[in-house]
């Protein structure tokens, strides 16, 4: 939820911009951020699985518990299995997220914007801002409490052949004709160059009151799968020809990327209860940092991989699946190891290593200090 909060925060100021003038501003933006939470839910469920799961181990060997648990007969691995399956459910709900959630709050939230942007002229006009409307660039000095009438009004407008048509107005009021909007200008003035290679021919024209159209019959959003972030799992999966924007590596790494993150709530566990289980009895800032530091690198070397695929032959799901092939590997090992043996990870790690005759050149600090059991 912590998460959740921080990253909607940021997303709530470009929303917000969009929604600014709008009547019903508040659901508006709860519906944008709400379209946006699949994407941020796809990061930070398993981070918070795995963070929880190290937070939760950590305090109970901290304050002697696990211990007490194994003492009346309570291994490591029966204690904390419970966070195994709870894995595997995180895993199921981050595949239905990031395959199906994502995809399709991406297009909702792309489709309001749309829409929004579209919207009527007095909805998105601010004080003293140039903003362009169309073919021409509007600047408004004031807006009346009303929102649809102002004052201080500057319309530039370039023309086709390199001309130019400026119009300038002390005030003006929004004005609707049969199904367009019009800025209807009252006692201003309007110069047309129509050549700007003649700079002397110059047209110059005072008004009592001028219509110009600021609105129009708005086009519907296009349809879903414009790219493929906007494609469900199973579409992308069966997608094999590139799209306006991607192509078919594009396409692959986007799709792997998505899978190998979510199923990545299959191994953090293993990984935080490890971690969580070689807590010293004091706290020790420097191992939560590096706990912190691991996932922070699986999901850089996750982005790199897939994007350094691109340009191999292999393509970026071999490079993709086989950095989750480590990774998983390297828990689940750690894992048993941590369950099923006596004293630190490290001693058991380096006598495993020394059973294979491979320590033989070691520094002996590397190998820890002998534990009684």
């Amino acid at each position: 939820m912590i998460g959740l909060l921080v990253l909607s925060a940021a997303r709530f100021l470009i929303v917000f911009d969009l929604v600014l003038g709008n009547d019903q501003g508040l659901l508006i933006v709860a519906r944008l951020l709400g379209a946006f939470v699949p994407h941020y839910l796809a990061f930070t469920l398993p981070l918070s699985l795995y963070w929880g799961s190290y937070v939760t181990v950590r305090q109970l060997t901290v304050s002697s518990e696990a211990n007490i648990l194994q003492a009346t007969g309570s291994s490591i691995g029966r204690t904390f299995r419970t966070l195994l399956v709870l894995g595997a459910v995180f895993a199921c709900i981050n595949v239905a997220v990031v395959g199906w959630l994502q995809p399709l709050g991406r297009y909702a939230y792309r489709a309001l914007s749309y829409k929004l942007e579209k919207a009527d002229f007095y909805l998105r006009v601010r004080d003293s801002t140039f903003m362009n409307l169309g073919p021409r660039t509007v600047f408004v000095e004031k807006i009346n409490p009303d929102r649809q009438s102002f004052e201080k009004i500057l319309i530039y407008e370039r023309l086709d052949k390199g001309g130019s048509m400026t119009i300038a107005a002390p005030r003006g009021s929004i004005a609707k004709l049969g199904e367009r909007l019009s800025l209807r200008l009252n006692g201003g003035q309007r110069i047309l160059i129509e050549n700007p290679a003649e700079p002397d021919n110059v047209q110059m024209m005072n008004f009592d009151v001028l219509d110009v159209p600021v609105g129009g019959v708005m086009e519907p959003f296009r349809r879903r799968g414009g790219d493929e972030q906007e494609l469900l799992l199973p579409e992308l999966l069966r997608q094999d020809k590139p799209l306006a924007d991607a192509s078919v590596a594009d396409i692959s790494s986007s799709t792997h990327k998505r899978l190998v993150i979510a199923l990545s709530c299959l191994f953090l566990p293993m990984l935080g209860i490890v971690l969580g289980v070689q807590s010293a009895r004091k706290k020790n800032l420097y191992q939560s940092i590096v706990a912190l530091l691991i996932v922070i690198v699986y999901h850089q070397l996750v982005e790199f991989m897939g994007d350094f695929g691109k340009g191999l032959a292999a393509g970026p799901a071999a490079l993709l699946w086989f950095t989750y092939a480590i990774f998983f590997t390297i828990s689940a090992v750690l894992f048993y190891k941590t369950t099923t043996g006596i004293g630190t990870l490290p001693d058991r790690f380096w006598s495993t290593v020394s059973r294979w005759g491979l320590d033989a050149n070691l520094p002996v600090w590397r190998r820890g200090k002998p534990q009684t059991p």
